[in-house]
């Protein structure tokens, strides 16, 4: 049997100092930049490094700072296009600004979300980033002990240390079924999120504000709350499309959406004739379905390079960070509502606009460069 080859000695700053001939103090004034250090030793100790493959220990370095250059990023569904746009935009500033992310997935469970926050505590993270998190401010507060600065989204959390990202739920939701009852319907469910999400909360509650304005009664046999994924949406859309099916569904976000579109087509029913769907984020996918959906967009990349923002902010102890941010929404109208007949030419332009703005992946092979060349070449503006 072959044995193991022994793993290759780690270079010390020893190893440099000795090799550069100079002292390890030397070495490490040049690691962290020190000014008194002479250019002549800088690039003799620099040429050491370099022959030798030193790397610095990250976590000596942390120990003389403070700081790791490390933060956590926690999320609830890392299958969500929604929050990995955001993600994204959170890596892009913190990547620019020398950190590191530790990026945390809770599946929607909410213990889990308590062990990822004390395993991110113990690893000494400089601060965290927290987008649909189940945890109370009390909770939140407990697992860092009120040291790590936090930006959080989607979270009732407020505290000196924390800065909170409200996206505008109850105004986009109101905005939505406004929309749908203008449009004469009248019996509209909701296919809402989870009860311990703050957003699910306002996002219901934007729904029932809109149907009181409009003199509908709320009707709680319309409303079913379930997890935030296609397979909910699915499941619930199957519950309520029966008998006395309602004429229109406000979907809690356009994954639900989707599978509520999924459920319609196995049940016969047509978009938007028969039933019309509102989603809500405007993920790339609500303009790759059939009808294009209908949605209340949210910025997504956008909100994440504002929490890693006002992140680094608290972290260089600005004094002007403020506790609670709102971000706005608008609303989408395409073709799921029944507002919008959309012709082919409309279509191919989204479409197009979608691959420009880089919010999904659609590298073309070699051989289709041309035809989606063509293609292009043809869709033009509406006048």
């Amino acid at each position: 049997m072959q044995r193991n080859p022994r793993r290759k000695k780690r270079v010390t700053l020893r190893d440099v100092a000795k090799h550069a001939g100079v002292s390890p103090k030397t070495v490490s004034n040049v690691l962290n930049d020190w000014p008194y250090v002479s250019d002549e030793t800088r690039r003799r100790v620099q040429a050491s490094i370099d022959a030798l493959g030193y790397r610095q220990s990250i976590l000596a370095a942390s120990l003389r700072t403070g700081r790791t250059k490390t933060i956590g990023v926690v999320i609830p569904d890392i299958t969500n296009p929604f929050f990995g746009q955001v993600v994204r935009g959170c890596e892009d500033v913190l990547y620019n600004a020398g950190y590191s992310i530790f990026l945390c997935n809770t599946n929607e469970d909410a213990a889990k979300e308590r062990t990822y926050l004390d395993i991110l505590a113990n690893r000494r993270v400089d601060g965290l980033l927290l987008f649909g998190a189940h945890s109370s401010s009390e909770e939140l507060t407990a697992a860092v002990h009120g040291e790590i600065p936090i930006v959080a989204e989607d979270s009732p959390a407020e505290s000196d240390n924390t800065t909170v990202i409200d996206i505008d739920n109850s105004a986009g939701a109101a905005m939505a079924v406004r929309h749908l009852l203008d449009l004469g319907h009248k019996r509209i469910a909701h296919l809402g999120g989870p009860s311990e999400r703050a957003a699910a909360n306002g996002r219901h509650e934007g729904y029932q504000q809109a149907l009181e304005a409009a003199g509908v009664d709320y009707d709680p046999a319309l409303v079913i709350r379930c997890k935030p994924t296609m397979r909910g949406g699915y499941h619930a859309a199957l519950q309520l499309l029966g008998d006395e099916q309602p004429a229109a569904l406000f979907c809690y976000n356009d994954l639900m959406a989707i599978g509520a579109m999924v459920a319609c087509r196995r049940l016969g029913l047509e978009i938007p004739d028969d039933v019309a769907i509102v989603g809500f984020d405007d993920i790339a996918m609500a303009s790759l379905v059939t009808p294009i959906l209908t949605t209340v967009r949210v910025q997504q990349y956008e909100m994440g390079r504002l929490a890693s923002e006002l992140l680094l902010k608290r972290l260089g102890d600005d004094e002007e960070v403020p506790g609670r941010v709102k971000v706005p929404v608008e609303l989408i109208v395409r073709g799921s509502c029944g507002a919008k007949r959309m012709s082919s030419r409309q279509v191919s332009l989204i479409l197009e606009r979608l691959l420009d703005s880089d919010l999904v992946d659609l590298a073309p092979c070699e051989s289709d460069e041309s035809h989606i060349a063509s293609q292009a070449s043809c869709v033009t503006p509406d006048s």
